[in-house]
Formats: structure tokens, sequence, C-alpha cells
């Protein structure tokens, strides 16, 4: 992505996304059943992200206690970020550089308008050591990260190719391109657990990426599909076999 020259009005914009980002970060953490905020928001056009890639920042850590995530913010550009798409992501460590996809949100589109916030549902339940991140859309997406304050910053990168779909969950990346020099855009809102949500009573719900939403449980539709059947096939054999000692009259 090409560099973008800042006039002095674009220049003061930089310096009043910094001070947003930094008033965020002050914000008080908050009791573990509170709602508390992960990560910062706060961009520099001097920092764009690439299409079709994957970010995270070693930063934006998940608490010990855990939760889920209820949503997620960026803090956009007018006139630069208005129409970038991009998927919030929850990251796990799975050794070394790489991390496994635990939640996702819906592809959103910026609207350019300064703080954006999205919701995520259903919710995605974390746990402690979990990371932040996102998946850039087709144009990138501009001011995606700032200078870290302090150094060192947590931005990672995914290695190899471009990432040319969203990573669903279940999905392992190696984000081995680290740059301590800054860090993501993002934050998100963590409340505590209210339970999994439940599980699937028919086929219908595993099919076009309906499998997703039922958090960790799945890693593809056919295992939700699997699920449905066994537990139908449960289901049906103890109705049978309760009718057959129990019988009415």
């Amino acid at each position: 992505m090409r560099p973008v020259v800042l006039g002095a009005g674009a220049r003061r914009a930089r310096r009043s996304l910094l001070l947003v980002g930094l008033v965020f970060a002050a914000l008080p953490v908050g009791s573990a059943l509170a709602d508390t905020t992960i990560g910062q928001v706060g961009g520099d056009l001097n920092h764009g992200c690439v299409a079709l890639a994957v970010y995270g920042d070693t930063k934006y850590v998940v608490p010990p206690s855990g939760g889920a995530i209820t949503s997620f913010s960026f803090l956009s550009v007018q006139e630069h970020n208005k129409g970038e798409q991009l998927v919030f992501l929850v990251l796990r460590p799975a050794g070394g550089s790489n991390y496994t996809v635990v939640g996702t949100s819906d592809l959103e589109t910026l609207a350019g308008i300064g703080f954006e916030t999205f919701p995520v549902s259903p919710h995605i339940p974390v746990q402690g050591g979990d990371i932040l991140g996102f998946w850039s859309g087709n144009a990138g997406v501009q001011a995606c990260s700032r200078p870290a304050m302090p150094q060192p910053g947590g931005s990672i990168k995914n290695t190899g190719q471009f990432v040319p779909s969203p990573p669903g969950v279940g999905h392992m990346l190696s984000l081995a391109l680290m740059n301590t020099s800054v860090d993501l855009n993002e934050s998100a809102n963590l409340g505590p657990t209210l339970g999994a949500p439940p599980p699937p009573t028919s086929k219908k719900q595993c099919k076009h990426g309906g499998w997703k939403k039922f958090g960790s449980r799945f890693k593809n539709q056919g295992q939700c599909v699997r699920f449905v059947k066994h537990h139908h096939h449960k289901k049906h054999h103890h109705k049978r076999h309760h009718h057959k000692h129990h019988p009415s009259g």
C-alpha cells in the first residue's frame, strides 16, 4: 500500500486519533464480573494493512478470568476508511508462531465516521491468553495501526500468500511477521460468560456457515451435521425404549 502524504489538517486529525486511543487505554479495567475493554483504538494513516491478510496483536490479551466477546471497535478516518471491510478474529496460541481461530464476527464495512462499534453475535466465548486480531478485506485497511506507546508493540501478521477469504473457526495460521513498532487500531468488549449457545437441533442450523455460531464446538459443517444426527437418533431410541417399558392405558 502506498504511503499517504499528510497535510496540516490530516496531521491534526492523526494527533486527535492518537489522543482518543490514549483515552481508551486509560479507562479502568473493572472487576471480573463487569464488562472490560481489551485492546486500544487509534490509527495512523502512515500505518496501513495490506489486503487479504490476517493481523493480530500480542498485547491485546484476554485476562485469565476469560469471558465472552460481545462487540469490537475501530477508529476510522473520514474519506479514507469508508467502504473498507474487515472481519474481527479471536486467536488462540497454538505453539510457536501458530494461532488457531476460535471466533469471528460477520464481515463488516467501515463507514468512515470515527469511532465505530460492531456487535458480535453470537458472543464469542474466550479464555485467558487468547488475543485479538482481524482479517483485512479486498481493499486493505488504512490507519489500521499506530506507533506503539509504550514500546514495544505487538502487531503480528500471517506469513506466506494472501488469505483470500476470512478464516473460519478452527483454522490455524502462522503469524510470524512481527512489527514491534506498532499496535493495532482495535478493541473489543469482554463480558462475563453467560453460558455457551445451545447446541443445534436440525441440520439446517449447520448449513451455510451456521455451524460457526456454536462457539468452538465444531470445526466444520460435517461435525455439526453428525452431532445433530447422533443426538436425534439417541432421542428417538430413548422414546421407543421408554414407550416399550411404560405402555399407556
